[in-house]
């Protein structure tokens, strides 16, 4: 009876996207299917997973559901941060954006402060640039001109993290505040960044309770985390979020420290050669959108990789357990075939007290550099240990190692700790994604 209920929510978000949207219906038909064909849930596999260009091909006039346009009442726009090629823009309805972010965060109750009535939120974003949709690159921008409609303040920073100059950071630390936020909305390794900045400035939080920190953008990396939780403590709450520029919050890190995905708005598939995936197994998320009368994403591939838990979470949550392992175009591959996501690297690398920053790039099929920016607990002897097991995790001898003053955003203002040259190969993509 719930598999009947929960696929008869599939089956109307088909029905509609079909009917509504000229993009979804040409999909189908290009297929060879009619809706008629999808009769049980292991149907679904018979639609090919859409992707991006999709979705940016025609929009708005074959994305958006017949009835709506972007000046529809409650239609808001996002970009992606162009990380993949161009930008695409997306539109969600406010109200579904924020039942999906409270879907989300309920797996975590030390969250709950964030849905008191009657608050309005007060929420500092510090990310990429590209993230936003107002121009916080600029030295000469004000806090007025970066105040996003629904209260969140994006703080200033340059598109190269690395290189945003002195008055930049003072400004961020000042306007964090002055605004003096409910909840801190950061890339991790841009607010470790800020934090460091922080404090050879001399300079302290502005407070350490009463507030949230919630993470995103880019992978959580384990030297990020410790910079974050030793900065501010175990009374600042702390959480990584699963999301998309596409959709919004998908899912949320709880109080045992692992991560749930949403299935009351999304149907999640975990793909692994064209078949959904073994519990455990690697498998790209694949996504359908429920009840989404604006704009429907049916199969979607995201290009993330995810391991789907076996086993039900200590914290109690119903919520399925998974375990984001990173992007398709960051894995790092193997003379033997086999693959490094940047998860496992990262849990490789760890908490790393010596370490403030690190990059690893496969340059080629078997040559590797992995760079770091080092501290004042650096010793030969930690830098010689970790080598040894890059070398023995990445089965190589071909790892230049070095300290760094200096590692690069992408082009669209993220920084990534793990980078491919390889991963990006299309005969390598196919093998692992749809995209």
């Amino acid at each position: 009876m719930v598999v009947d209920v929960a696929f008869k929510k599939i089956k109307n978000e088909l029905d509609y996207a079909y009917n509504n949207t000229g993009f979804f219906r040409k999909h189908l038909d290009q297929a060879g299917l009619t809706l008629a064909d999808i009769t049980q849930p292991s149907d679904l596999l018979k639609i090919p997973p859409t992707v991006k260009r999709n979705y940016r091909q025609g929009f708005p006039a074959s994305v958006i559901a017949s009835g709506y346009n972007l000046k529809s009442p409650y239609v808001m726009r996002f970009q992606s941060s162009g990380t993949e090629g161009d930008r695409l823009v997306s539109v969600v309805l406010s109200y579904d954006l924020a039942r999906r972010q409270a879907s989300c965060i309920s797996v975590n109750p030390a969250f709950s402060s964030l849905w008191k009535p009657g608050l309005k939120l007060r929420t500092c974003r510090f990310a990429a640039p590209n993230c936003s949709d107002v121009e916080c690159a600029n030295p000469n921008s004000t806090m007025e001109s970066r105040m996003l409609p629904d209260g969140t303040l994006v703080l200033p920073v340059y598109h190269d993290l690395l290189t945003t100059p002195e008055h930049m950071i003072h400004r961020a630390l000042d306007e964090i505040e002055q605004y003096d936020p409910h909840l801190l909305f950061v890339d991790p390794t841009h607010f470790a960044f800020l934090i460091r900045a922080m404090k050879k400035a001399g300079r302290v939080p502005h407070k350490k309770e009463g507030f949230c920190i919630m993470s995103g953008y880019t992978l959580c990396t384990q030297v990020a985390r410790r910079q974050i939780k030793e900065c501010f403590g175990d009374k600042v709450a702390f959480a990584d979020m699963l999301g998309m520029s596409e959709l919004g919050y998908i899912g949320f890190e709880c109080p045992a420290g692992h991560q749930h995905i949403n299935t009351k708005d999304y149907h999640i598939e975990f793909i692994k050669d064209g078949q959904l995936a073994k519990p455990g197994e690697l498998a790209e998320m694949v996504i359908t959108t429920l009840g989404d009368r604006l704009s429907p994403h049916i199969r979607y591939a995201t290009g993330d990789l995810y391991r789907l838990s076996p086993e039900p979470c200590p914290c109690g949550d119903s919520a399925p357990m998974v375990r984001h392992e990173g992007r398709v175009k960051n894995v790092l591959w193997l003379n033997d075939g086999s693959l490094i996501t940047p998860r496992e690297l990262d849990d490789l690398i760890g908490p790393a007290p010596w370490i403030d920053m690190y990059q690893m790039n496969q340059l080629d099929d078997d040559e590797f550099s992995f760079h770091y920016m080092s501290n004042d607990a650096w010793t030969q002897q930690l830098e010689d240990e970790l080598v040894e097991m890059l070398k023995d995790t990445l089965k190589t001898r071909n790892i230049h190692c070095s300290t760094t003053n200096y590692l690069p955003a992408d082009r669209g203002g993220k920084f990534m700790s793990c980078v491919s040259s390889v991963a990006v190969r299309d005969e390598k993509r196919r093998l692992i994604s749809w995209i």
